[in-house]
């Protein structure tokens, strides 16, 4: 085993599966793409990125039931069995191997707002025809009528079937076969409409965009073959194309350099646009941020609830010039030992303390971006078959630091249940876009309250408590790790009404009627740029991300602000689209 080949996430899974079997991966499967067979003859596989040389035939891989989607490419993704990571890392062409995460989800008024009208009396021909809208999300109510007509393909990697060209997994289907694929959860309904609805009152951005849609499972991985799938099609009937991702997650370095962000910076081009959504942690202390002087110990705190959480990890990053030693100390103050970077062996250590099992990462420089990564897993004790959750209370990060320079460390709380957050000095309300939102390539859009509240299908005025006309407070901050700027736009996202799936239970007090419903978030801010985009490439079907943003970045504007100031919460302010 290479174990440096193996980044944290994918290295304690293949650890905690060889120390105790099966049952070890439970808790894993809630955050990666670990799949179990159908047949116990057929071994567990799990869904990973792979970095190799960009030309590298793995065909012969085959033989070890290893299932690479991509011919080419210098990112890709496979389906590897567990046991077979062993000879994946051995491979002479494979540099690195990362997991695949699970990400998470993140207009009646909204047009007035951002002066849209006028740039649609002045472009009364621009409505999205002759240019694709690609939604990576839940799923579509393609007999919905705001959609009438207009959805191309569905591609869902939850269904059985033999796949398409970036990946032999889930189904394609067209035309009649459309139905077979629901979109139970709403929201990716929702943001269709929202992009590119159809309706009289509740119209969406781009009324004429075609759509291709991409009902995922939520690994980031299947999200990056989706990417490829919606503009190879799209390029083969000769249209411009714009993907909406509203979703992300925090298993990364918050710097561009995580598997999906590099595929999207490496398929983006003109004519192929990725709109990104912020996220909905700006109330959520999901980053902690501390600076650790040389020779000095610093710690951060995090709280969990009692009985509640299955498994905490704990994501950390600083400096490719310092040094940290790690050591973690339990609610009832039983302390691992402090573990130093570990280069020439396998970087992971497990710890068992009378109250929790606690396995640490601390492998030398990640090779995509130079910077250190230590990765904290947390469970509880295992009695017999059954794991007992980890402990509620306060646990204390202990970070030594055994450079010569003082170092910032920043460390973000993963865990299965959202409730696991950082307590104490080291709460920083920022970096918290993470991917896909932190690629370079990605227009990347917080959330701009339009709309505060509205009268619900049984006539209630329904109040959501959000300051109208500003920034919304559940909007993520940036910037990235790095300083970049992110985001780089704001849009109305609160509270957007939308198309309703007819497959969804969703709360009486957000329908509005029998088609529509109001929801609010990045979720929601992303599609409104994304129709926009679809506009725009309508124009000009050749335009690149980077026109794109310096198009719209001129023309935004954030109160009491220099036009052209950047602002962590807003980006570079909330679009207008008159004089675009």
């Amino acid at each position: 085993m290479r174990h440096e080949k193996l980044s944290p996430g994918i290295l304690l899974a293949y650890e905690d599966y060889h120390r105790e079997g099966n049952q070890a991966l439970t808790t894993h499967r809630r955050s990666l793409g670990i799949i179990s067979p159908r047949s116990a003859l057929k071994p567990i596989r799990t869904v990973i990125f792979i970095y190799c040389d960009e030309q590298a035939d793995l065909s012969h891989l085959t033989q070890y039931g290893i299932k690479i989607n991509q011919n080419r490419g210098r990112v890709r993704t496979a389906f590897v069995p567990i046991e077979s990571l062993d000879r994946l890392s051995e491979e002479p062409a494979i540099e690195r191997i990362k997991p695949s995460r699970k990400l998470h989800w993140r207009m009646d008024i909204a047009p007035e707002k951002v002066a849209l009208p006028k740039f649609q009396e002045r472009n009364s021909q621009l409505k999205g025809k002759g240019v694709v809208i690609g939604i990576i999300d839940s799923g579509i109510d393609s007999e919905h009528p705001a959609f009438e007509g207009r959805i191309l393909r569905i591609w869902d990697q939850t269904l059985s079937g033999k796949g398409v060209t970036e990946g032999g997994y889930g189904a394609e289907l067209t035309e009649k076969f459309l139905a077979m694929s629901l979109d139970t959860d709403g929201h990716g309904t929702h943001v269709a409409g929202i992009a590119g609805g159809s309706d009289t009152k509740f119209c969406g951005v781009a009324p004429e965009a075609e759509l291709i849609i991409v009902k995922t499972d939520l690994q980031d991985a299947h999200i990056a073959d989706g990417v490829r799938y919606i503009f190879r099609v799209a390029g083969e009937m000769g249209l411009p194309s714009v993907v909406n991702l509203s979703l992300g997650g925090h298993a990364d370095g918050h710097d561009g350099s995580d598997s999906l962000s590099k595929i999207i910076n490496a398929e983006t081009g003109p004519g192929r646009i990725v709109c990104a959504a912020a996220g909905n942690e700006g109330n959520d202390n999901i980053h902690g941020q501390t600076v650790v002087n040389s020779g000095e110990l610093g710690t951060m705190h995090f709280s969990a609830p009692l009985n509640q959480v299955g498994i905490v990890w704990l994501n950390g990053w600083y400096s490719r010039y310092s040094e940290l030693e790690v050591s973690v100390r339990s609610p009832n103050g039983f302390v691992t030992p402090f573990q130093p970077i570990i280069t020439k062996d396998n970087p992971a250590r497990e710890y068992n303390l009378s109250d929790a099992r606690v396995e640490i990462v601390t492998p030398g420089k990640d090779p995509m971006n130079g910077d250190y990564n230590f990765f904290v897993q947390i469970r509880g004790t295992a009695k017999g078959e059954f794991n007992q959750p980890v402990p509620g209370g306060v646990w204390q990060l202990r970070l030594r630091n055994t450079s010569s320079r003082e170092t910032r460390v920043d460390v973000w709380t993963l865990d299965d249940a959202n409730s696991v957050f950082v307590t104490g000095k080291s709460i920083a309300d920022s970096v918290k876009i993470g991917s896909p939102g932190c690629a370079d390539n990605a227009i990347t859009v917080a959330s701009y309250t339009s709309k505060a509240e509205y009268i619900d299908i049984d006539g209630k005025e329904q109040e959501m408590g959000l300051e109208l006309d500003t920034i919304s407070e559940f909007s993520s901050e940036g910037p990235l790790r790095n300083g970049a700027p992110k985001p780089d736009v704001a849009a109305p996202g609160a509270m957007i009404v939308s198309a309703l799936s007819s497959d969804a239970d969703l709360s009486r007090s957000m329908i509005i009627n029998s088609k529509f419903v109001a929801l609010a978030g990045t979720s929601m801010a992303t599609p409104f740029v994304t129709g926009l985009v679809a506009l725009l490439l309508q124009r000009n079907p050749k335009l690149n991300p980077e026109t794109i943003k310096q198009l719209l970045c001129k023309n935004c504007s954030i109160p009491g602000k220099q036009k052209g100031k950047f602002d962590p919460k807003w980006g570079f302010g909330l679009i207008n689209t008159k004089n675009i």
